[in-house]
């Protein structure tokens, strides 16, 4: 149930991070293997951004804690119900984030995150087949 992106284009990535050093991680990962990426500070300019690039994004990647009012579990319903074929991965490194939290279908990674992880769960969600990797934890649906 992966966006369908028009033949020849790259899947587009949103990632939705506050600290710019994960943020360039994340993004530098994902362009690398052939996504294009929207790079977002805060969950309510990721909802401008989907506005935006209507139908454009295939995914989005935040983390759970984000500055502002809304933070990702709250992003991850509202793209559940606005934007349902776009697939979600929220990721937190607090302890206290538990993917029991998440009340819609989403992915979640807990941080510290492995590159083969994301990659094999975003490359997937797009709509590429390679191999899912291991420590990833589906909640509210089955895995991509």
């Amino acid at each position: 149930m992966s966006a369908a992106n028009p033949s020849g284009e790259k899947p587009v990535i949103l990632v939705v991070e506050d600290e710019p050093d994960e943020r360039f991680l994340a993004a530098a990962l994902l362009e690398e293997t052939g996504f294009s990426v929207i790079e977002a500070e805060t969950a309510e300019r990721a909802l401008a951004i989907l506005n935006e690039k209507e139908g454009a994004v295939s995914v989005v990647f935040s983390d759970v804690r984000t500055p502002g009012p809304i933070g990702g579990f709250e992003l991850a319903r509202i793209i559940g119900v606005t934007w349902p074929r776009v697939r979600v991965l929220l990721t937190s490194g607090d302890a206290g984030d538990q993917p029991s939290d998440l009340r819609v279908s989403a992915t979640f990674i807990p941080k510290p995150w492995r590159a083969s992880d994301i990659l094999a769960w975003v490359e997937e969600a797009a709509g590429r087949t390679p191999e899912q990797g291991p420590g990833i934890d589906v909640i509210g649906g089955s895995p991509p």
